[in-house]
């Protein structure tokens, strides 16, 4: 009796986690029709499709036709790992990774399977399950680096990072680790218990995987062109490095004196930062010069980052909101530019050390 329960529960979760496949799959399959980013992601989760349509198969030999299980299905599964790297090289360089770079993350995991596949052998098993396991320790490590980097360049073009932020992946570093320690104890105790944990975990993981990367269609659209204009001025700056240099410095048309005017009249006049889209394009059309004028200015003559000046005047604008009206902390996030009142509180919190309510209170107090 026990037996049985113990194997029809990791039957369900087998078929939950499959369910979960098909319906990310055609999720991001909908939306990567017109978005790159999830196109990438609809390939990632078609993989892992026929990954387990595969097991499927085998699981329908072994159970029903007498054959033995093959240990190939591990292998296959250990493909994945590359495949994520994939994945998180797009979601933090803004296109794909380059053809020689993908050959060399997947290459040696195709040699494993075809040498398997012609003499099976326990050692080559063991070096897949090994170079899976390394491979896994640097995709996590290269994982913190990459979010860094993309972070840095957020704060540079953005005033909001709502849509845009990858912090939702620490979850997936902790999951990630989960996972792993599930899978080695379920395939050393080869207990139906085990299997039907494991299989619950990676239905978690994929369904909350699916739902964040499909949420990314803004950063996406935005960080594409940013991306795209830089690549274009770094040609002109290969190639006509005198010619960039001069329309840079000419950009404004404007003396160095009348362009610190014209910058601080876009925010304290027009109020500029009252958009909450806003981004370092936008601030360089409003000017009537380009991107890289503008950056250069706000990191070396400001010495801050385009996100925290913006959100400087958000909080500013916010502070006057609190002190003068009687309107709801959703209604002061709106009218002073925040995208929402999470973002509002965050950096309210950074900039002023309490909480916009606690701030209200005091300023009553007086």
């Amino acid at each position: 009796m026990h037996t049985e329960i113990s194997m029809r529960l990791r039957d369900f979760s087998c078929g939950l986690f499959f369910m979960f496949q098909i319906l990310g799959t055609i999720a991001l399959y909908i939306k990567g029709r017109h978005h790159q980013l999830q196109r990438s992601a609809f390939y990632f989760m078609l993989y892992l499709l026929l990954i387990s349509l595969f097991e499927f198969y085998v699981f329908f030999i072994h159970n029903f036709l007498g054959k033995n299980e093959i240990p190939i299905t591990d292998m296959l599964q250990m493909t994945v790992v590359p495949l994520a790297l994939l994945l998180l090289y797009r979601l933090t360089h803004l296109q794909s990774m380059r053809p020689l770079l993908a050959i060399v993350n997947f290459a040696p995991y195709v040699v494993g399977l075809m040498a398997y596949i012609v003499k099976p052998m326990l050692v080559i098993y063991d070096s897949i399950m090994l170079m899976a396991f390394l491979h896994s320790i640097f995709v996590i490590s290269y994982g913190f680096v990459a979010v860094r980097q993309f972070n840095k360049q957020l704060v540079a073009n953005f005033s909001s990072d709502d849509k845009l932020s990858l912090r939702w992946m620490r979850l997936f570093w902790f999951l990630y680790v989960a996972l792993a320690v599930v899978w080695f104890i379920a395939t050393k105790s080869d207990s139906p218990y085990g299997a039907a944990v494991y299989n619950v975990l990676c239905s978690i993981i994929l369904g909350l995987l699916c739902y964040f990367v499909y949420r990314q269609e803004d950063m996406l659209e935005l960080l594409t062109a940013t991306s795209k204009e830089e690549t274009v001025s770094a040609e002109m700056s290969a190639e006509h490095a005198v010619e960039t240099t001069e329309c840079i410095e000419s950009a404004s048309n404007l003396p160095r004196y009348h362009f610190d005017e014209a910058f601080e009249h876009v925010f304290s006049s027009k109020r500029i930062y009252l958009n909450p889209q806003l981004n370092i394009n936008d601030l360089a059309q409003e000017l009537g010069t380009n991107r890289t004028y503008v950056s250069n200015y706000i990191n070396q003559q400001l010495n801050t980052t385009f996100y925290e000046y913006v959100n400087n005047w958000r909080v500013k604008h916010a502070m006057t909101l609190l002190a003068s009206t009687d309107l709801s902390l959703q209604e002061v996030a709106n009218q002073s530019g925040f995208n929402s009142i999470s973002s509002f509180r965050r950096y309210f919190v950074s900039k002023m050390g309490q909480t916009p309510s606690a701030y209200k209170k005091m300023l009553r107090r007086k």
